[in-house]
């Protein structure tokens, strides 16, 4: 029984649009998701002044000690009162208040993050420990820029919106190609 002499059989077509579907969905399961951070309106509130901020801090350490920051110098969480935020040019300088305990530390903005909704900051080991936050390991501060740095304002985010947007139709088009080419070998058969 060769190709050509078989009868055409709806259930082939279905199951080919149904192998096509599970594709796409394996597809678009592997493209990366992008999405806003949004802080809570519970905890995220800007003071009278525009120069502070109130929201969840945490602290990171290992695996990213030694490595290169965002800025480009390398991470040292245990002797560096340096921090990660999203907007803040580099080389600005924040105090950060523990709410619970009224303890301060004064930190640099040398990385960006933190990526975990409703934190606004990630602090250095060492400035952890200055206001006493590694046992709770997340706080509710306060944040104050005392100078604003010269970096990058660029944000955490990446790329513009349409880029985004743009390449997630990809895994679109290739199961769009692939429907095209299941047709086209049904019709080869059926002739």
């Amino acid at each position: 029984m060769s190709w050509t002499s078989a009868p055409f059989d709806p259930s082939r077509r279905v199951f080919r649009f149904t192998l096509c579907l599970c594709m796409l969905g394996l597809l678009s399961a592997c493209s990366g998701k992008q999405g806003h951070v949004a802080l809570p309106p519970s905890r995220a509130s800007t003071s009278a002044s525009a120069s502070e901020l109130e929201g969840l801090a945490s602290y990171y350490a290992e695996p990213y000690h030694g490595r290169r920051t965002a800025s480009g110098e390398v991470f040292d969480t245990y002797e560096a009162m340096t921090a990660a935020h999203r907007t803040l040019p580099f080389n600005t300088v924040v105090r950060v208040k523990n709410k619970m305990n009224g303890k301060q530390v004064e930190v640099r903005i040398n990385d960006r993050g933190p990526f975990i909704a409703g934190r606004i900051i990630d602090l250095s080991v060492r400035a952890a420990r200055a206001i006493d936050m590694i046992r709770s390991g997340v706080v509710l501060v306060q944040l104050q820029i005392i100078s604003q740095g010269t970096g990058s304002r660029r944000t955490a985010f990446g790329p513009p919106l349409e880029v985004v947007q743009d390449s997630a139709l990809e895994p679109l088009r290739a199961a769009d190609d692939l429907v095209v080419s299941f047709d086209r070998v049904d019709e080869r058969a059926t002739k």
